[in-house]
């Protein structure tokens, strides 16, 4: 949906394109909302005051929700009705699926569910094949992996002493530190509540290491 086909003969229209076309760039990439000097810097303009102005226009075309007063407080609508254009995802931005829950605590049943996904920036994974699991539980907290992160996991089935990565325990899946206990390869929690699980039968899979993690909110 281009923001000219509502506007086409405003003078503004051109700025007011740029800025949602800012806004919905960077949204994807931080997966929150610019501020104002953000949308001044990347749109090209110099005037706060105009851009609060093209983004109250933009609420009232429909293509944004906007709360003046509220620091980074916009929400982009009708995404669905998008066109390809405006879908397009930046060079360095990538698009991850979730592919289920994984626990921080005691292994959970392990299921695959696409409904989710998450733009994350490229410099993270690189060429890597990488995908998402959302964390359940709080085994993990001293690593910094909190309930209701999104980890990023880079596929491979083998890891180094010390690595965290996402496993599989016949078809229970948790995220831990590998490491060894008297020789024998063990699953370490970061958190001294939970107790390490041995990961040395024919049932323990590797499914990839965590290279990094996606988190909406800071507690």
């Amino acid at each position: 949906m281009s923001v000219t086909q509502h506007n086409p003969e405003s003078k503004s229209a051109k700025s007011i394109e740029r800025v949602y076309k800012y806004v919905q760039r960077y949204i994807h990439e931080n997966a929150l909302s610019p501020s104002v000097r953000d949308i001044c810097a990347g749109a090209g303009l110099k005037s706060t005051s105009s851009v609060h102005t093209y983004l109250r226009k933009l609420d009232e075309m429909g293509l944004i929700e906007y709360r003046p007063g509220m620091r980074r407080a916009i929400i982009l609508k009708n995404q669905n009705e998008a066109s390809d254009e405006e879908e397009r995802i930046p060079a360095d931005v990538v698009k991850l699926n979730c592919v289920g829950k994984i626990t921080a605590g005691q292994p959970i049943y392990a299921h695959e569910d696409y409904s989710d996904s998450q733009y994350v920036n490229r410099s993270i994974i690189g060429s890597d094949d990488c995908f998402l699991l959302k964390v359940s539980g709080t085994s993990m907290i001293n690593a910094h992996i909190l309930d209701g992160d999104y980890i990023i996991v880079r596929k491979q089935d083998s890891c180094d002493e010390g690595d965290i990565i996402a496993a599989l325990i016949g078809d229970e899946a948790t995220v831990k530190r590998y490491g060894k206990q008297n020789g024998k390869p063990y699953l370490f929690p970061e958190n001294e509540l939970y107790a390490p699980i041995p990961f040395d039968t024919e049932e323990c899979k590797i499914l990839g290491k965590v290279v990094g993690l996606h988190r909406y909110n800071i507690n």
